[in-house]
């Protein structure tokens, strides 16, 4: 896996993206606990970045339980809200936005820093179901 460097406009914004990277690899590794507390670390970060409200109150939905299943919808949630406040703060690197089909009964995206697929939505039972649907630069 080649990961690209990633570099955001802002310290806060980077922060950000790492704590939900902390959360999606918890997913693919079926980690429920693991995300709970990426949530969490999550929302500190989101208390400083201005307009992360709605990211925010994904992010406390994964936060409150350790139902995997409970938390990957959310996750599909929190991945749209995470495009919004990281779209144009991009000083290098590049950001995929990966897309599985399968996921929550409709297809589900994510956003990852990796151009190969880990799927977050179905952990180690697929893998490496999705494709990359953008690159966001």
């Amino acid at each position: 896996m080649k990961q690209t460097p990633l570099e955001f406009n802002n310290e806060n914004v980077a922060n950000v993206y790492e704590h939900y990277e902390h959360i999606k690899n918890d997913l693919v590794g079926s980690n429920p606990g693991d995300a709970q507390k990426g949530a969490e670390m999550l929302n500190e970060a989101l208390n400083k970045v201005e307009g992360a409200n709605a990211a925010l109150s994904v992010s406390q939905e994964i936060a409150a339980t350790d139902n995997l299943k409970v938390q990957r919808k959310a996750f599909s949630e929190l991945s749209t809200e995470m495009e919004a406040l990281l779209r144009g703060k991009i000083t290098s690197g590049k950001l995929y936005k990966d897309f599985c089909p399968m996921a929550l009964n409709g297809g589900a995206y994510w956003l990852s820093s990796i151009k190969d697929i880990r799927n977050p939505y179905y952990g180690a039972q697929m893998l490496s179901c999705g494709k990359v649907a953008e690159v966001i630069e």
